[in-house]
């Protein structure tokens, strides 16, 4: 991603931003725009942003009042919020332009909980870097290797999902099941980040998109972002079965990470990933590594 598309994101971040509180986001120098990553905006506390990794405050003694919280949401929302009742019940929307915002409000509360109390939003702005992992390979001599994606929260997990769903998509069928909008970041079904010739379905809960995909789309390669619940994992274990490929992503720094954990523990048990690539990243720098997963960990 060249530095002029990282200060276009930027600026379309911020944009979702009162002006009082966009002018203390542009207090940022261009380079640390175009390493911006998040902005986070919380109820009577200072805006801040995350600047390759760093914490920076921003607007000295500007604290963000509640009708500034809710109006980045009406912005992200274009003044609808009710279009996106079905993210935010999740705690999340994603824009137009591909930026998630995490949303904190009151506990749960039916539909409405996410609009009640409102106390802080964090606005992570989207990226797509081309060329990631170019050093990575996923194939062998008996074609295509189940891999697991695994980092910390942050680490660039879902950016270099994008990129390897996009190289892979040149040369095989590849579906992808974007749950929370932040693989290829579709609007009106068009994607807004480039996922080269993925087929993809946006929304849905990964245990019922995956199944859908399989059965529609035929895929060589079956993508998906945040394994989380164990259901979940029920899902890409069906896809595997039917002779599918399966690439996704999870929290953890390696394969003893997963072992701890019982949603995971069962796909290292089942044999189904053959390998992992682990993302860390150190003073702002991300680095791949590539390692074999087996059922005995």
């Amino acid at each position: 991603m060249q530095e002029s598309d990282r200060l276009k994101s930027f600026h379309t971040a911020a944009q979702l931003l009162p002006e009082r509180l966009w002018r203390a986001a542009y207090s940022l120098n261009e380079e640390q725009r175009a390493q911006c990553e998040e902005l986070r905006v919380r109820l009577d506390r200072p805006l801040a942003a995350t600047v390759a990794g760093r914490t920076v405050l921003l607007g000295e003694g500007i604290l963000p009042q509640r009708a500034e919280l809710e109006e980045v949401l009406a912005r992200a929302t274009e003044a609808s919020v009710h279009s996106y009742l079905e993210q935010l019940r999740r705690g999340f929307l994603t824009t137009k332009h591909g930026h998630r915002l995490g949303i904190c409000s009151h506990a749960p509360d039916g539909a409405s909980r996410v609009l009640r109390g409102l106390s802080s939003v964090n606005i992570r702005v989207a990226r797509q870097i081309g060329g990631l992992g170019g050093e990575l390979t996923l194939c062998g001599p008996e074609g295509f290797r189940n891999t697991l994606i695994l980092g910390a929260p942050g680490a660039g997990k879902t950016t270099l999902l994008r990129e390897l769903c996009r190289r892979l998509s040149a040369d095989m069928r590849v579906a992808v099941a974007d749950e929370r909008y932040e693989i290829a970041a579709c609007a009106d079904g068009a994607p807004r980040f480039h996922v080269g010739s993925c087929d993809v379905l946006s929304g849905g809960k990964k245990s019922e998109t995956i199944p859908m995909l399989l059965r529609a789309m035929s895929p060589q390669i079956l993508a998906t972002d945040e394994i989380t619940e164990e259901e979940d994992c029920r899902a890409l274990l069906s896809c595997a079965g039917c002779g599918c490929g399966l690439l996704a992503t999870a929290h953890g720094g390696g394969p003893e990470d997963l072992r701890r954990r019982p949603v995971y523990r069962q796909l290292l048990d089942s044999g189904v990933f053959r390998q992992a690539v682990i993302v860390t990243r150190e003073k702002g720098v991300r680095s791949y590594r590539l390692t074999a997963l087996s059922a005995e960990g």
